[in-house]
């Protein structure tokens, strides 16, 4: 009787962890963000030390808080995406993951930041997601990151660049032709990504190439919805491609 007081708690516990993983995945595979992020932050309350619900929970946060109306609420989720990366980064710092989420999570900052707290976060931004794809070289999310932070530093305004080459003591290197290539690459190894596409139209534009952006436009704009943003993002790819139809 003893002994099974001991493990009939451990035992229920387990199950209902497998219950909650499960039911967070399905909802995920729904489109379904939000009760998927609840689901994950139940079962961290019952494994705390999940690295991989940590992960979960980071980049769930990372895309609920990136559809928020206002930049303080987007913030409030970004600033828990890095808590939660923090943590699974302790447990394992080299676990691919939870490098990914940590430079997913500090890019989401920089969107909304500015002064020290963007500079801080653009070099997190580089380190974690050229950690990423070394320890993970098949993971196309990596690249899109490091795709979207040579977007970004190349279309930096004078203010803010002016604020990263201070903390830097140098302005990084940094094209369009180096977010072409990485977004490229992520989309080598994962074509069915539906933001690639979007992303790697707007950096053709940069490059006058807008033939190439027009493409990869008319793709998206057909593909499979698969994650809960798809429809937003080929809502906004049918917008550009428009504009670029209508300027030729």
């Amino acid at each position: 009787m003893i002994f099974y007081c001991l493990i009939g708690p451990a035992a229920g516990w387990a199950q209902d962890l497998q219950v909650l993983l499960r039911a967070a995945a399905v909802a995920e595979a729904a489109m379904q963000d939000d009760l998927a992020y609840l689901k994950y932050q139940q079962a961290l309350k019952i494994q705390p030390a999940n690295i991989t619900v940590l992960c979960k929970c980071s980049e769930l946060a990372c895309k609920i808080g990136h559809r928020q109306a206002s930049k303080e609420a987007q913030l409030r989720y970004f600033e828990t995406a890095r808590r939660y990366a923090e943590t699974a980064l302790k447990l394992n710092p080299n676990y691919s993951d939870a490098n990914f989420v940590m430079s997913l999570s500090m890019g989401r900052i920089a969107l909304v930041s500015s002064g020290r707290q963007l500079v801080e976060a653009v070099k997190g931004i580089k380190v974690y997601a050229d950690k990423t794809v070394a320890l993970n070289p098949a993971d196309f999310r990596g690249y899109h990151v490091l795709g979207k932070w040579y977007y970004e530093i190349s279309n930096l305004g004078t203010f803010k660049r002016t604020a990263v080459k201070i903390f830097y003591g140098a302005f990084p290197d940094a094209s369009y032709e180096d977010a072409r290539r990485n977004y490229q690459k992520s989309m080598q190894l994962n074509p069915t990504f539906n933001l690639n596409y979007l992303e790697l139209a707007k950096v053709y534009i940069k490059l006058d190439r807008n033939q190439e952006a027009i493409a990869a436009l008319e793709k998206l704009v057909v593909m499979p919805l698969k994650m809960e943003d798809d429809q937003r993002i080929r809502i906004e790819g049918r917008k550009l491609l428009q504009e670029l139809k209508d300027d030729l």
